[in-house]
């Protein structure tokens, strides 16, 4: 509640729900303010909506204003007692809120500053280059699976310690078999692999790539260059593409791998990682990067992804998922999420842009599919 100025937070404790209460509380501050008193009832529970609104109602209906954010249309509604609301389209140039200031509203306490540029993106689109032939991509995660990870992981599947990395001999090229039956397979033989290699300082002649020549390429220890090759490289990809997106569109701030946590809880289950995620006006758009390659597990990183958007941004967060799955997967997986959390049951139209997935087709053209994305929201919102 505000006063000229003063700002006043009123707790409900445990009554969030609980009509009495709240009514009781809030009428018990507002009858002693002076003037105009306004209330938003965006967010919180619905009885915390209604209640409030009748406690004020009753109290101050003369000197009363109410609002709230309408979520699929972007605008700030005020009611008016005697006719329409008033509608304010809420566009992105006129209120920019930093993605730290979305988690810290609600509560969340960042655990480290997340990246704002991307590290070595010559290296990570020429792996998208690759990556986006779904052939290569499948070898690629072979060669992490039976030699990088065998390399640099321990026996509880962790990464090994700085000092111990630092030990690791050059990696091989040659992908192991799986059987006698099965032959072996090199990296040397798929030449978008080593195109991408060479982005990393890799050289023709050899046979084996060193880790710790690869370092020097702009990465700050061998553990995050070890977790980059094995999946990382999406991340700063996807975040250099968002930094592609014309001006026009007005991103306000763009950035990637968010580790966030609630300060009031002890628990690891309460901390989590945001991929990547931009703003535009108060609006947060969230993406979640995996190189899987399956629809089940694309579905599942979508679904978290959209659960911890939806806390943190509202009913106005879009989320989008890039993964390596192919054409088929992706369009299957898109058609699938739209139709459970279309956010008008009742409409005719097939398209909901809300949600979308962008698979291992749309790696090479990605800032331009973020940025039709982004209009088509602007289109759905009547912008």
């Amino acid at each position: 509640m505000s006063d000229t100025g003063r700002t006043q937070l009123i707790s409900l404790e445990n009554y969030e729900s609980d009509a009495y209460q709240i009514q009781t509380r809030i009428q018990k501050v507002i009858k002693d303010l002076n003037g105009q008193v306004g209330l938003n009832y965006t967010g919180g529970t619905k009885a915390m909506a209604v209640h409030a609104y009748r406690a004020i109602f009753k109290e101050k209906r003369q000197e009363a204003v109410f609002s709230y954010l309408d979520p699929r249309w972007l605008e700030m509604c005020i009611d008016q007692e005697g006719g329409d609301r008033i509608r304010l389209k809420v566009d992105p140039e006129d209120l920019g809120v930093k993605i730290a200031k979305i988690f810290q509203i609600h509560g969340w306490q960042l655990l480290s500053e997340p990246d704002y540029a991307p590290t070595s993106p010559e290296a990570a689109s020429a792996f998208a280059k690759f990556h986006a032939n779904a052939k290569c991509g499948e070898l690629w995660r072979e060669w992490c699976n039976k030699v990088l990870r065998k390399a640099t992981r321990n026996q509880q599947d962790k990464w090994l310690k700085e000092r111990e990395l630092k030990a690791v001999a050059p990696l091989s090229l040659e992908i192991p078999s799986d059987s006698e039956t099965t032959q072996q397979a090199s990296l040397k033989d798929h030449l978008e692999i080593i195109e991408a290699l060479k982005a990393l300082g890799y050289s023709d002649s050899a046979n084996t790539i060193s880790l710790q020549d690869v370092q020097k390429n702009g990465f700050k220890d061998l553990s995050n260059l070890c977790k980059w090759l094995d999946g990382e490289w999406l991340e700063d990809y996807t975040l250099q593409q968002v930094q592609k997106v014309p001006k026009e569109l007005k991103i306000h701030e763009s950035a990637a791998s968010f580790w966030i946590k609630d300060p009031a809880s002890t628990e690891n289950r309460t901390k989590f990682q945001f991929d990547v995620a931009f703003t535009r006006g108060y609006q947060l758009f969230a993406l979640s990067c995996t190189t899987i390659d399956e629809k089940p597990g694309c579905k599942q990183k979508l679904f978290e992804a959209y659960i911890r958007a939806r806390q943190l941004g509202g009913d106005e967060a879009r989320v989008a998922l890039v993964c390596c799955a192919n054409e088929r997967d992706s369009n299957a997986l898109k058609t699938e999420i739209t139709n459970v959390f279309k956010s008008n049951p009742d409409s005719n139209t097939q398209g909901d842009s809300k949600l979308t997935v962008f698979g291992c087709e749309d790696l090479p053209n990605l800032s331009a599919k973020i940025e039709q994305w982004i209009r088509d929201n602007d289109a759905e919102a009547g912008r």
